[in-house]
């Protein structure tokens, strides 16, 4: 059992109140119960310092990395999440309502089990305190966490209106072991101390526990009598665990397989002795087929992954090869065409180059014919000069026509070289492309067959685990069924020992009772002998004695004793001697 205190905080209507809350079991599970003591400063309706007390139940729980818990409780008219920090050492509550409003509150462990825990009923007590100057009707709530008996631990927690320091809301608590006096038939006693002595008297039929709590050499008064608000039973010989509330679902449900998925093993197999050993082996082999299985599942994605990486990349270099086969083709078609304008330019050129080797031929003749004509005249005029420089130029231009020519072939001979080279390197690329992809084919054709193998050994595995998951189904429904049959043997035999108990009370009842009856049959027996034994004798005595009745007619012919009831007394005597023998 774990124990916190803190304060509530909850806008006007809890400011600094004293908090406590149980954890019955320490760290919680789902279905757990959660204690929890407060008082409101002023309620709703304007009522000044109404205590309450309530206990939740644990709905959700999840764990962080750090292995601290979150749980959340059921919810009533407020929601609380709790958070466990520094391995329960502290809780943080987060208590809110619909409308949005919430308020956080740190709460420190105040009691935790120290040794070997005793399995007893733990009980919690609620109620008022009020104290002189410092207490008016104030939450007061004991508890003993591993219920009655000497030196087991108990608790009591309140707060002060105002401490002596001035302070308000001041929490107290007082912590000590019982101190047990001698009980009685309907109440138990017992005392524990720290600065406060507490003589606590709980009755056994009411569940009240009434406490004196006395100062040292001060004041003391009674206190309480404070209500049982919880009786916490831990049930430490039950071997099912604490239920927790379900939830409905809708699902599928599906027909289980006419045929085993697996064949059944008929060899001789090393079964554990015991069916909780049968059922950790069994565990043990279903964790590694799940093993197995997960492994196989891993690998299947991965590789399903890398397959369709390798088409994307298949499809992304196809595009590639696509471009480059369309640049090709392109640059064979400017190749072609920039071919077909050297070619047009080349005939050109050799045109231009016959017309121009025409022109020089004819202009260098004329050239010549007027140097004749000037050498053998010695003479020319204006004319003749302005003709030359003419036939100079003309020359000169064709000279530069021819040599501009000559530098566009040559700057398209460098171009188709270059249109050239990038074709082989386009070609080459492409060559090298088309190799990559039937590389990548050749590697997804692998791939594809040992996908295949993985389904194969996958869809195997999911049927192992299936069969194995059912197996274990089987023996948590036979361990179910044993436990149960357990249990119910262990009720016939309680019931049984009851009638035994009973019965044995009966015969020492049955033996008591034929005591007293031998012991009275035998005082009876005694009695009757004396009687019988007297009434011989007077019988005796009247028989020597002649004794006659006063009216001898009663008895015709003189007897002195009637026959007939001599005959009577006579069988009455011995029916009672041979009773009295019987029963001896």
């Amino acid at each position: 059992m774990f124990i916190y205190t803190g304060q509530l905080q909850w806008q006007r209507y809890a400011v600094d109140e004293l908090f406590v809350v149980v954890l019955p079991n320490g760290p919680v599970r789902v279905g757990d119960t959660v204690y929890l003591y407060s008082q409101w400063t002023v309620d709703s309706k304007g009522f000044k310092k109404p205590k309450w007390f309530q206990h939740q139940t644990v709905e959700k729980l999840t764990r962080d990395d750090n292995g601290d818990d979150t749980f959340s409780l059921s919810h009533g008219y407020y929601s609380w999440e709790i958070q466990s920090q520094q391995s329960y050492q502290k809780i943080s509550i987060t208590m809110s309502k619909a409308s949005g409003y919430q308020s956080i509150m740190s709460l420190e462990r105040t009691y935790q089990p120290k040794g070997e825990v005793s399995t007893d009923s733990a009980r919690i007590w609620t109620g008022s305190l009020d104290w002189p100057q410092y207490a008016t009707n104030e939450p007061f709530i004991t508890i003993v966490p591993e219920g009655f008996g000497a030196g087991k631990p108990v608790l009591a927690f309140w707060q002060w209106t105002v401490n002596a320091d001035g302070k308000p809301n001041f929490p107290c608590i007082l912590k000590g072991v019982q101190q047990a006096d001698t009980p009685s038939e309907a109440s138990l006693k017992f005392t524990f101390a720290d600065y406060y002595t507490m003589t606590c008297t709980w009755d056994e039929k009411t569940e009240n526990l009434a406490i004196h709590m006395q100062e040292p050499q001060k004041h003391g008064q009674d206190i309480g009598p404070f209500d049982l608000a919880a009786l916490v039973e831990f049930h430490s010989d039950d071997i099912n665990p604490p239920g927790f509330p379900g939830e409905n679902a809708e699902l599928k449900v599906y027909y289980p397989r006419v045929e085993p998925a697996l064949s059944r093993i008929q060899t001789p197999m090393p079964f554990p002795p015991t069916l909780v050993e049968t059922l950790t082996h069994t565990a043990s082999f279903v964790d590694q087929a799940g093993y197995l299985a997960k492994y196989a599942v891993d690998r299947y994605h991965t590789l399903d992954k890398s397959y369709h990486a390798l088409i994307k990349q298949i499809d992304d270099l196809n595009s590639q090869i696509r471009e480059l086969t369309g640049k090709v083709n392109g640059l064979a078609v400017d190749s072609d065409n920039e071919k077909k304008e050297i070619n047009s330019l080349q005939k050109k050129l050799a045109q231009s180059l016959d017309v121009a080797s025409n022109k020089e031929a004819e202009l260098t003749q004329q050239v010549q014919d007027l140097q004749k004509t000037l050498a053998q005249d010695k003479t020319h005029d204006v004319e003749d000069h302005k003709a030359l420089d003419v036939a100079h130029e003309q020359i000169q231009k064709e000279q530069e026509a021819r040599a501009k020519l000559e530098k566009q072939v040559v700057m398209l001979q460098f171009a188709l070289s270059d249109s050239g080279r990038r074709i082989m390197q386009l070609q080459a690329n492409a060559s090298e492309l088309v190799q990559e992809i039937s590389d990548l084919r050749g590697q997804l054709d692998v791939e594809k067959a040992h996908n295949a193998d993985l389904k194969t050994q996958t869809s195997d595995l999911k049927a192992k685990v299936a069969v194995l998951e059912s197996d274990a189904v089987t023996m948590k429904k036979t361990l179910a069924d044993t436990t149960e049959g357990l249990e119910q043997a262990r009720v016939d035999a309680d019931d049984k020992d009851k009638i035994i108990e009973g019965l044995e009370d009966g015969m020492v009842a049955i033996k008591k009772d034929r005591d007293a009856k031998n012991k009275a049959f035998k005082d009876l027996q005694k009695s009757t002998s004396t009687t019988i034994q007297e009434l011989e004798d007077q019988i005796a005595k009247l028989k020597g004695g002649s004794w006659q009745l006063p009216d001898e007619s009663f008895f015709p012919h003189g007897q002195t004793f009637p026959s007939e009831l001599q005959q009577v007394i006579d069988e009455s005597m011995d029916m009672l001697k041979s009773a009295l023998g019987k029963n001896s």
